[in-house]
């Protein structure tokens, strides 16, 4: 069963604040929003720890997350589904992620946040190739997520042959999705 996100205290004027009172109300609160693990605000950040091939076209690919620095809820599976983040407590989430891919002068690229398989609003970047550089950005959207939607890191590129991801710590791969109210 999901976590829920604790509600705030209210009592009518006149009644104590009772010890059991604080820990249901006060204390609960502030361990969702100072705690951790299952106990605290959720919180997923996964990434790539090697490279992976995107094959030329303008589809969405989900890139493959085989590593976790944390998942307060289990939402993330490193064997199964493992491009996805799967929602376990209802809210607001912020989501961001990086992407690097291989150096290449032609076509475009493209790093996105899809949900449930579809682009999130204000959730991709598309630019030109480099000729001298890998093509490296970093993408940034808010959405209000349900129990059981998922989130994917996406990339695409259209050099008119296949390209690889990058897998090195500051442009690899990475997709973080932190909750931030209900």
């Amino acid at each position: 069963m999901p976590r829920t996100v604790p509600i705030s205290a209210s009592e009518a004027p006149g009644n104590f604040l009772t010890g059991a009172l604080w820990t249901a109300q006060v204390k609960a609160a502030m361990d969702f929003l100072m705690g951790s693990g299952t106990n605290g605000v959720p919180r997923f950040k996964g990434y790539a720890s090697t490279a992976q091939s995107l094959a030329t076209g303008t589809t969405d690919t989900p890139i493959t997350l085989d590593t976790e620095d944390y998942d307060s809820d289990n939402g993330h599976s490193t064997s199964t589904n493992t491009s996805r983040y799967t929602i376990q407590v209802a809210g607001t989430y912020a989501l961001g992620a990086t992407l690097a891919i291989a150096t290449n002068a032609t076509g475009n690229r493209k790093a996105g946040i899809n949900i449930n398989g579809a682009n999130a609003r204000g959730g991709a970047v598309q630019a030109p190739g480099f000729a001298s550089n890998s093509w490296c950005t970093a993408v940034y959207t808010e959405q209000a997520l349900s129990v059981g939607d998922y989130v994917e890191l996406v990339g695409w590129q259209t050099s008119g042959g296949a390209l690889s991801t990058s897998a090195t710590t500051g442009f690899g791969p990475t997709l973080m999705c932190h909750w931030l109210s209900s």
